[in-house]
């Protein structure tokens, strides 16, 4: 586990099939907390708003969700992200990886 290595998972509420909203911002963030929880992963949690551009080149506005998660490792993110995705039947979610400067200020 790398503490230098900050991880994002970025969740949408949106079905990926009707593009109608799955599930409320609240009850998404409910769920992922939940989620996290059992999964006794330390994480934090940002409501997002966005827009996202479908391969068709419709473009639709979304709510998402960010799960922030410091000192992890891929292996474990990717199947975090894998095991959220399905749960919440969603098309993809988007991990990103930042490496930290380790300074407290």
């Amino acid at each position: 586990m790398k503490k230098d290595v900050e991880y994002q998972i970025i969740i949408g509420c949106n079905d990926p099939h009707t593009r109608g909203e799955y599930v409320s911002n609240e009850e998404l963030s409910k769920t992922i907390v939940d989620f996290f929880s059992r999964e006794e992963t330390n994480f934090s949690l940002l409501r997002l708003n966005g827009g996202y551009l479908y391969d068709n080149t419709d473009f639709v506005f979304e709510n998402s969700v960010c799960v922030n998660i410091i000192g992890s490792d891929d292996s474990k993110i990717v199947s975090l992200a894998k095991a959220i995705k399905m749960y919440m039947n969603q098309e993809s979610v988007l991990i990103i990886k930042n490496k930290l400067s380790n300074k407290i200020i």
